[in-house]
């Protein structure tokens, strides 16, 4: 046999090895796969066997724990609600005992002689000085032209002791250059800030009624601060919030005008601005009553222009 012979015959023995082995490999790999096949049509028997095994009582007694463990898991975020709505519950609590406080005769002192040039804060460092230092709030007015004090206000205490010792014992004090006069305070006024934290009685709505009459505004709210208060109770028209202008200055007189699309608006925002705090513009409450009269032809708007061109309804 000649080399080349030779050569060929050993490339025609190691072919016919490897056909061999990829068969010896492919039949294993087939009766892996008939075992799996088996163990698994076998497991699932065991299973259905199982279930078709167990008594009608032993099923009942399946069905009934799972119906308890669903109920457990009821009762369970029946729980975390009710604990949620306790915490809700005593955040109103807190606020309305605040509200409470702020709007109270007994915690209240009428203040007047505060130094022109003197700051809250100075009003403030007097009264904690002289150891009334629970102050809810201060309520003290300011010239719309210089933004200084006018002389007088009114101090809210968290307590009628505090209160107490304000007006038997610092009246007649110093601050600055001018002694205090530290009373009781009066009845509040309906239009005034006092007036509007207390809840007040609503009159009839005029018919056909859709405009409200805003008093008690912050000098520097806008027509936008305004409509954000105002819109949640219905659609206001477009150019319906105007504010009262000085005529020369252009600055705001502290009241405005706000007309609504329909008369429910009119009446959700003098029912709402009734209750405490109900309808509040930059943190001041607001008096709102119901507007009879018609707008003036004179009105202009904040830049000048007149009001009945701009705006036609």
């Amino acid at each position: 046999m000649s080399d080349d012979e030779e050569r060929l015959e050993k490339k025609k023995r190691r072919q016919r090895s490897r056909k061999s082995k990829t068969k010896e490999q492919d039949a294993v790999e087939d009766e892996a796969l008939n075992d799996e096949s088996k163990d698994k049509h076998t497991d699932e028997s065991i299973s259905v066997d199982e279930t078709q095994d167990k008594t009608p009582t032993e099923q009942k007694e399946e069905s009934d724990e799972q119906r308890s463990k669903r109920k457990r898991k009821r009762k369970r975020k029946s729980k975390q609600a009710s604990v949620g709505g306790e915490g809700t519950a005593s955040g109103t609590g807190d606020e309305k005992l605040k509200t409470d406080k702020l709007t109270s005769l007994d915690l209240t002192a009428y203040i007047e002689g505060i130094p022109f040039d003197s700051t809250e804060e100075d009003v403030r460092d007097f009264f904690v000085s002289n150891g009334c230092e629970d102050i809810l709030q201060l309520r003290l007015p300011r010239w719309q032209d210089s933004g200084r004090l006018r002389g007088y206000g009114h101090v809210v205490f968290d307590s009628a002791e505090s209160r107490a010792k304000a007006v038997d014992e610092l009246n007649g004090m110093h601050l600055g250059k001018r002694f205090l006069t530290i009373h009781p305070p009066k009845a509040p006024r309906a239009d005034t800030t006092m007036g509007a934290m207390n809840t007040r009685n609503v009159r009839e709505q005029p018919e056909g009624c859709k405009t409200v009459h805003v008093k008690n505004l912050p000098w520097d709210a806008t027509e936008d601060d305004i409509r954000e208060v105002f819109q949640v109770c219905g659609k206001i028209l477009d150019g319906g919030v105007r504010i009262a202008r000085n005529y020369s200055t252009r600055e705001s007189k502290g009241f405005a005008y706000v007309e609504y699309k329909n008369p429910e608006g009119a009446h959700g925002a003098v029912n709402k601005a009734a209750k405490p705090f109900g309808m509040t513009v930059k943190g001041r409450p607001c008096f709102v009553d119901y507007d009879e009269g018609s707008i003036k032809g004179s009105f202009k708007t904040q830049d000048g222009r007149m009001w009945s061109r701009q705006y036609k309804h």
